[in-house]
């Protein structure tokens, strides 16, 4: 059991991972071509927390919810992704109301 909870966690972020990057090329792309400033690398913060969140969890060998600290690095870099991108969407859609 613990095989495929490890499975399942790596999975899980990996499929992260590749989304995050794939918004990275998106907002940097969009940048480049239509001369707006996207602040593409502003990306790396929350990034970086749901790295920091995940390690935490794989040091601190605890299930995968229930841990103060690591729900905090996850939730705040999981909220600091949704506002990069609502950020990126609102510059591509020309910010319509």
């Amino acid at each position: 059991m613990e095989i495929a909870k490890i499975a399942l966690m790596s999975y899980a972020l990996i499929a992260v991972g590749l989304l995050m990057v794939f918004l990275w090329r998106v907002a940097y792309f969009y940048e480049k071509t239509s001369g707006q400033r996207v602040g593409y690398y502003i990306l790396l913060v929350p990034a970086l927390l749901l790295l920091v969140g995940a390690g935490w969890y794989l040091v601190r060998d605890v299930e995968f919810v229930g841990d103060p600290v690591g729900d905090l690095l996850l939730g705040i870099g999981g909220i600091l992704l949704f506002f990069f991108g609502f950020h990126l969407q609102e510059l591509m859609t020309g910010e319509r109301r």
